[in-house]
């Protein structure tokens, strides 16, 4: 029996163990649910940037303005990061409770992209006999452009893919030509609540002005070779966010995204409670007390006369 008795005795606490290690596995995995963070349960706060880009040539959110608790907060920048693509005189971000906006000045994507090219010998003579007056109908020459000295690439261009319509522009444009590959005189944005919306200034692609449907949400620009341009982005995010963007610019065949202008509204910012106001105690006055009921009154004695009788 003690025999039979040591065998089994290994056996026995099996169970047990089998239990403690559920239990110390249930206790682990509450204590990771428990300590988790809510994943995205925190919403987005209302913020605002001027400029950003992604691709060859990142430049961060500048300015950038950010409201946690709903306080209004501005903050402006004269200059961007240095880089070789995009260059702004002065950008200001203001973000606040429920509402956001950014103003823009003076845009340069492309700063003298033309300014290095050569043009043709052959060019250059058509160019310097061309009347002064009748030669809108002279058909464009289709010539080769060389690497206009970009810092992302471009696809092979030719005459025929600027914003031109006859010799007499293409001269104008190869002459004489713009600052910019873009130019945009000003850009501003606001949102407030769950609408928003853009005012652009006079915006210029190799020095042609082109015309910007502010009005109409995320329009785009007739495509072209140099650039694709969406016009008033506006979007709303799952937490209740809206988010509207002025221009949004790619270049190089994507190799380049350019975002100017963009402001988001975030849901109210919850107001804090009040803390309760400690009321002041209540004085309980004392129970009337009741008056002991008067003493009864001494009896007076009466003198009367009986009859005798027997």
């Amino acid at each position: 029996m003690r025999q039979l008795r040591g065998r089994l005795r290994p056996t026995v606490p099996s169970r047990p163990t089998v239990l403690t290690a559920a239990a110390v596995a249930g206790v682990v995995t509450f204590s990771l649910v428990a300590s988790a963070p809510t994943g995205n349960a925190a919403a987005r706060p209302s913020s605002a940037y001027a400029v950003s880009a992604e691709g060859q040539v990142p430049i961060p959110k500048t300015p950038y303005a950010e409201s946690l608790d709903g306080k209004r907060a501005t903050t402006s920048a004269l200059e961007l990061p240095k880089n070789p693509l995009l260059s702004v005189r002065a950008g200001t971000a203001t973000a606040g409770n429920d509402s956001a906006s950014v103003e823009l000045f003076d845009i340069v994507i492309g700063p003298d992209i033309l300014s290095q090219v050569k043009i043709p010998p052959e060019l250059k003579q058509q160019c310097a006999s061309l009347p002064k007056t009748g030669a809108d109908n002279l058909p464009l020459p289709d010539l080769a452009l060389p690497d206009l000295g970009l810092p992302l690439p471009l696809p092979s261009l030719s005459t025929k893919d600027l914003p031109v319509k006859n010799l007499p522009d293409l001269c104008n444009l190869l002459l004489t030509p713009p600052k910019a590959l873009l130019a945009i005189d000003s850009l501003n944005v606001w949102c407030s609540g769950a609408k928003g919306g853009i005012d652009v200034g006079s915006v210029t692609l190799l020095g042609q002005t082109l015309k910007v449907p502010t009005t109409t949400q995320g329009a785009s620009l007739p495509s072209n070779p140099l650039a694709t341009i969406k016009v008033n982005s506006q979007s709303k995010h799952s937490d209740g966010a809206f988010t509207v963007t002025g221009l949004t610019i790619s270049l190089g065949g994507g190799a380049e995204t350019i975002n100017l202008a963009s402001a988001t509204c975030a849901k109210p910012a919850a107001k804090p409670k009040p803390k309760p106001t400690p009321k002041p105690p209540v004085d309980h006055p004392a129970p009337p007390q009741v008056e002991s009921p008067p003493a009864a009154p001494i009896p007076t004695p009466v003198k009367t006369h009986q009859a005798v009788t027997g």
